[in-house]
């Protein structure tokens, strides 16, 4: 009975066995079949790329200013006792921002002041001829008749132009006396006159001058 039932037991996993057998051999005989078929994949070509790490900037080393450098060192000098400002110094010193040496700019020449120019030399004052000095005797006017009877009198300013001699070149009249007779005797009278002459400095020159005639009546 044992025997019988194990041989039941195998009959009825014979079918899947077989089952199982076939679908290995149907595989094996597909991929013999399909092996010469399938194309090899064609390989790709290969492309190198080499990427180059982009540089890191380096970050310019923080130094504090000279200013706020001494401003430091002279804050700890006052802070700490004498020995430890010392070292203090040194480090602030070896963090200050070396300074270039100054240049010393080329000096210019001196320039040399443009000559003064000369002062121009004043003018002597011109002194106007003279009429009146008592050497000179010149007579007075002629007091004309008609203008004497009539009781005429007036004053008349005459313009004369004197040489460096003295002499008068010419006479005009410059006021008038409100007589023609007067006016007329009096530039007669200028005209024969002696004058000194007008001086510039110590030289003699030609000037104009003006003469006042008065005539006036001896009774009045």
């Amino acid at each position: 009975m044992p025997q019988a039932g194990i041989d039941r037991e195998w009959l009825r996993w014979l079918p899947a066995f077989g089952l199982v057998v076939l679908l290995h051999v149907m595989a094996w005989w597909g991929y013999t079949y399909f092996r010469s078929e399938i194309v090899p994949p064609r390989p790709l070509p290969v492309v190198q790329v080499t990427l180059l790490a982009q540089p890191t900037p380096r970050a310019a080393p923080l130094q504090p200013p000279a200013p706020e450098a001494e401003r430091l060192q002279k804050h700890v000098t006052k802070a700490l006792p004498a020995p430890v400002p010392a070292r203090i110094a040194e480090a602030v010193a070896e963090l200050a921002p070396q300074q270039a040496p100054l240049q010393a700019a080329p000096i210019a020449p001196p320039v040399q002041p443009a000559p003064a120019a000369p002062r121009p030399v004043p003018e002597p004052v011109l002194e106007l001829p003279r009429y009146n000095a008592a050497y000179l005797s010149n007579p007075p006017p002629a007091y004309p008749f008609a203008a004497r009877r009539r009781g005429i009198e007036g004053t008349v300013l005459v313009r004369a132009e004197i040489s460096a001699g003295g002499a008068c070149l010419r006479a005009e009249l410059k006021k008038s006396s409100g007589n023609g007779m007067l006016d007329q005797a009096a530039v007669d009278a200028v005209k024969e006159w002696r004058f000194v002459p007008a001086r510039r400095g110590s030289q003699a020159v030609v000037a104009w001058v003006e003469v006042p005639i008065t005539f006036k009546l001896e009774n009045n």
